[in-house]
């Protein structure tokens, strides 16, 4: 009996451990964008610093700092896309197995009732 009451509470658990380790995914891989931007923009700015103590006029001085923005610009914006698939996938999928569950519990608990 306590082996089919463990069995009925694992079932009933499987929803929220899927969605947990779902969660723990995604926050995962949001944790790696984050660092691997971070360090980019780290970088980025170290070889702007270099790149403009070696300038000798004000043009220069400018397109450099035209070139950093630029790639600045491109390296957030194409970070928040990722990011955006990435959480928008996550929502789907989290969409699905709530739906998925709500399904099963209604068919579970129609059975229940129907009388035999």
């Amino acid at each position: 009996m306590l082996d089919k009451v463990n069995e009925q509470l694992t079932e009933s658990m499987k929803p929220v451990t899927e969605l947990a380790t779902l969660n723990m995914s995604i926050l995962q891989a949001l944790a790696e964008k984050q660092n691997a931007l971070f360090s980019t923009l780290l970088s980025g700015g170290v070889s702007f610093a270099e790149t403009v103590s070696k300038q000798k006029d004000v043009t220069s001085l400018a397109e450099a700092q035209k070139a950093y923005l630029e790639g600045l610009q491109a390296t957030v914006t194409e970070s928040a896309k990722e990011t955006y698939t990435l959480v928008s996938g996550a929502q789907t999928k989290a969409g699905e197995m709530i739906k998925g569950f709500s399904e099963s519990m209604t068919a579970k608990m129609s059975a229940a009732a129907t009388p035999k």
